[in-house]
């Protein structure tokens, strides 16, 4: 039985038992309260079975007509609409990151020409990536890093040494290829070349190598300096 405080009403769960058939006086915890609770009333007895009206010959008469069956005021029961909002959304986000997906792996060479270093998560899921061909470009992974160009004046003229350092930054070993360095005229034309001398074939991750050249003659038309993987012979 359920028994209330009638000064701060806080319901207490009470054995029936323990109140008795007479009652007793109990005192709410919370608040000290002092009050008599009453025995809780027994149920009433089930009621009796009614009698069965029998017909002619033993038959069992018609069972007379029951109010029941024109009520019309029952309760209904109601099904619960089951809720498919987190399976959609889980279904959504599946499809939202397979799309994410999809476009990193058909754009995966447009990506790593905008950004390089997202040949590292190429390699590392095993995508390959088409090599870069475009002018200035070293491969895949392989970055020109402190890159310097010096005009030196020389007997009958100037000359332009140029130094750097090529850097892996693939996870797997790249080979480096042959570099030159390119001057252009104002129409973007290539004037004249020049290899760089590089001391290392291959390079591990992270491993790095210095690369120089020098370009004795330069042309008068020369208005920019291009550094690539060598794409031509010398004109």
């Amino acid at each position: 039985m359920i028994v209330t405080c009638p000064s701060c009403s806080t319901r207490y769960l009470v054995d029936p038992a323990a109140i008795g058939p007479d009652g007793r006086r109990v005192k709410c915890v919370r608040c000290g309260h002092l009050w008599r609770e009453s025995a809780v009333e027994p149920a009433p007895p089930p009621p009796e079975p009614q009698p069965v009206l029998v017909g002619p010959a033993g038959t069992q008469a018609a069972p007379a007509p029951s109010a029941a069956g024109h009520i019309t005021n029952l309760p209904v029961v109601i099904t619960q609409r089951r809720r498919e909002g987190p399976a959609v959304g889980v279904a959504l986000a599946v499809l939202l990151i397979g799309g994410l997906a999809g476009v990193g792996y058909f754009a995966r060479d447009s990506i790593v020409r905008f950004w390089p270093p997202a040949i590292r998560l190429y390699d590392t899921i095993g995508v390959p990536v088409t090599e870069p061909m475009e002018t200035g470009a070293l491969g895949r992974g392989l970055v020109l890093q402190d890159l310097e160009v010096r005009r030196v004046a020389a007997d009958g003229g100037e000359q332009v040494v140029v130094t750097g350092r090529v850097e892996n930054r693939a996870l797997l070993t790249r080979p480096v290829p042959p570099i030159e360095v390119r001057l252009l005229d104002a129409s973007r034309t290539v004037v004249a070349r020049m290899p760089l001398t590089v001391t290392a074939e291959r390079l591990a991750p992270d491993e790095s190598v210095v690369v120089a050249a020098t370009v004795e003659t330069v042309p008068e038309a020369a208005t920019r300096l291009e550094i690539g993987a060598q794409t031509a012979t010398a004109p």
